[in-house]
């Protein structure tokens, strides 16, 4: 019986390997993996300090939730956060000196852009709700 019990301990302690990974990334605060459309994967990591505080002031200007709405003519108000958008994207990619302005443009789409924010937001520990 006891025996049992104990089997049956060691399994619910068991944990798979993706659970493992991402609990230590989180701890960590490891770097996140992403792949745009050149094929190519590209690592993201936590800010500097320095970065981190221009981040925060240019997530307050970019619509996270609908990226394509950063791209309306200027007199609609989307031309500065084009730009902010391509700053916050650039510090994401800041380790590859060949991922300039005009490469994010060629080989980032809406999807991987949000989803190249979110890590950002995720792995420097900025809340949501301070940027919308």
């Amino acid at each position: 019986m006891a025996e049992n019990k104990k089997k049956q301990e060691e399994k619910a302690e068991k944990i798979t390997k993706e659970e493992a990974e991402r609990i230590e990334s989180v701890f960590f605060e490891d770097d996140a993996e992403i792949t745009l459309r050149d094929g190519k994967k590209y690592k993201i990591t936590p800010c500097t300090l320095k970065d981190a505080r221009k981040l925060m002031k240019l997530l307050k200007t970019v619509n996270i939730e609908a990226i394509i709405l950063n791209f309306l003519p200027d007199d609609e108000g989307g031309a500065d956060s084009e730009e902010d958008l391509f700053d916050i994207l650039l510090i994401a990619f800041k380790g590859y000196p060949e991922v300039d302005k005009d490469y994010i443009d060629s080989y980032v789409d809406l999807e991987i852009a949000r989803k190249v924010i979110e890590i950002m937001i995720g792995l420097n520990g900025i809340k949501k709700s301070l940027t919308m």
